[in-house]
Formats: C-alpha cells, sequence, structure tokens
C-alpha cells in the first residue's frame, strides 16, 4: 500500500492510501464506476473510555472547481471491534502505531462511486450518544479511483484519567503541662484579704499559651484578676489575683491552652482548630486547687503582727 499523503485536522489524524492506484489508459482518470473504500478508525485511549460506537459519514465532493457530481451521503454506525490495533498485524505495526501498543478501534468498508470525499468518524457511547471522553476524527478531500479500494487510516484522540496529587504534612501537637503552683502568702487566709496564685506551665512544642481560672466549689469571691505574666523560654508563669469574701473552702480550677494562628493570623486554641475539623482530641491540662479562708481579721487587732517563731 502506498502511503500518498497525510492529513492532519484538530484531533484527527488520517492517513489514507491507495492499493495498486492506477490511470485508465490514455491517462484518463474514471469518476463513475464503483470501488471500494475501507475505513478504519482507533481510540487513542487506555482501557477505560464510554466509547462503545462509531458513527461513519461520508460525503461526495468536487474534486476540481466546476466538476459535477452526483451527490452522496451515507452515515452508518458499527461497533468496535474484538481485537485491538495493531494487534500483530504487520500492516500497521509501527505505521504509525507502536508494535506494542493497543488500541480499541472500529473498521468500515464502503463501496462508492469513484470520485472524491470528505470522511468524519464520531465515536458514540452505548446509548449513541456523543462521547464524552473521545473526540471526532476526520479526513477530507480523500480521493477514491474506479477499480481500487483506498484505505483511509483515522486516529479519535481521547481524553486522560484527571489526575492530580495530594501533597499531605501532619505536625504532631503536645498539650502543655503545668509544672507548678503556688500560694502568696498561703492557701490559708482570712475572709476579705487576697491571695495570689502563680501557675507555671510549659509547651513541649514551643507554642503560646493561655491560662483560665474559674471558681467550680464555695462562697463568693471576688472575680480573679491576672497580676503579672513571665515568659522564660517555652515555660510562662501568670500570677492570679484570688480575694474570698467570706469564710469558708474555695476550689478552683486553673487551665493552661495551647495556641495556633488561624488563616486570618489570630491566635485560637487548638482545641478550636481540632472542632472546626471535626477532630474530638483535647489540648489542654488542668489542676483544681483550694484555698481556705478564716475569719476576717478583728478590727481591734489592728496591724498586730504575729511574733516569729522560735527554734
Amino acid at each position: 500500500m502506498k502511503l500518498h499523503h497525510a492529513l492532519s485536522f484538530g484531533l484527527g489524524l488520517a492517513l489514507v492510501g491507495c492499493v495498486g492506484a492506477h490511470e485508465k489508459s490514455g491517462g484518463e482518470r474514471s469518476g463513475s464506476g464503483e470501488t471500494g473504500l475501507a475505513l478504519a478508525a482507533a481510540a487513542n485511549a487506555g482501557d477505560k473510555t464510554d466509547v462503545a460506537l462509531m458513527r461513519y459519514s461520508i460525503d461526495r465532493i468536487a474534486c476540481e472547481d466546476g466538476e459535477q457530481i452526483d451527490a452522496l451521503n451515507r452515515t452508518i454506525t458499527v461497533r468496535l471491534e474484538n481485537m485491538m490495533l495493531p494487534g500483530g498485524i504487520p500492516a500497521f505495526e509501527n505505521s504509525p502505531l507502536d508494535k506494542d501498543s493497543a488500541h480499541p478501534f472500529s473498521d468500515h468498508f464502503e463501496v462508492v462511486p469513484a470520485g472524491c470525499y470528505n470522511i468524519n468518524a464520531m465515536p458514540l457511547n452505548k446509548n449513541g450518544d456523543t462521547s464524552a471522553d473521545c473526540a471526532a476524527a476526520w479526513a477530507n478531500g480523500v480521493q477514491v479511483l474506479d477499480g481500487e479500494t483506498t484505505s483511509v487510516f483515522l486516529i479519535s484522540q481521547c481524553k486522560g484519567l484527571a489526575v492530580g496529587a495530594v501533597d499531605t504534612t501532619v505536625a504532631l501537637n503536645q498539650p502543655p503541662t503545668l509544672l507548678n503552683l503556688t500560694y502568696t502568702p498561703s492557701k490559708f487566709i482570712r475572709a476579705g484579704d487576697k491571695d495570689i496564685i502563680c501557675v507555671t506551665a510549659g509547651d513541649p512544642n514551643g507554642d503560646p499559651v493561655e491560662f483560665t481560672l474559674e471558681q467550680t466549689n464555695g462562697p463568693d469571691c471576688d472575680a480573679p484578676r491576672v497580676v503579672s505574666a513571665l515568659q522564660e523560654g517555652n515555660n510562662t508563669t501568670e500570677c492570679i489575683q484570688i480575694g474570698p469574701k467570706n469564710p469558708g473552702s474555695y476550689m478552683f480550677q486553673v487551665k493552661i491552652y495551647d495556641l495556633l494562628r488561624d488563616e486570618n493570623n489570630n491566635l485560637i486554641r487548638f482545641e478550636q482548630w481540632l472542632r472546626e475539623h471535626g477532630y474530638p482530641n483535647d489540648s489542654h491540662d488542668s489542676l483544681r486547687f483550694p484555698i481556705y479562708a478564716g475569719a476576717a481579721a478583728n478590727p481591734d487587732d489592728g496591724d498586730r503582727q504575729d511574733e516569729p517563731v522560735q527554734p
């Protein structure tokens, strides 16, 4: 088979050849005899495609300007072949398909009057609708000679599998740890006096931390007030003033949360971030501690100081 030329339009590639092409004696080519048109369309696709059918359209055109022709428009739909190309067939190996490749394809042989034709191959799904995966292929101006079969090979280009990438980085976060708690002057004070509770906590990852303090039991108490905060490396010490109003046993709970920054660069608790992303985990440390308030000092006692204990 002599390869006359290759036509490439859009997503369709056409390889056109004539088997034993010849002219009539005297150099005049016949345009009226019936001859053959062999059409093959291969899909450049993997195992997954919606193509089940191929619709061929054959339209006769004038070979030269002013040529009078009888109109011919034929459409036929065929199924894909059960084998793959090149399939061990020498004529299709490395011309143009690699001999080791495997391409689904369809084939159609049509007897037509000698002349020139536009050919279109439209991949269809099993319902006969236009394929969403593979594009049309076509060849224009294909010349068919009297008494000969013109072979036309088309390639329908298909979409590839949609592929992206997932890049997952996992950071380990450890909760802060409460390291120390001190009373000044003592956990035993008189009602109406002030106690200073200093809490030291460290975060293994060096995250900033947030302290909270709430009263969990006991009589009324002045609202806790932060009086100082000190950062030393990964350790933070926060001192809070507490003022019991009445005699009794008071119970408080301190919590330390580690913090991160949200998309707006605002500090939020790790726990808040975890909840927003569907995780049930906690990230804080806590401790309950008491304060015991005795009766208020007798005004008659003045500013009397207790005598120091003798050794």
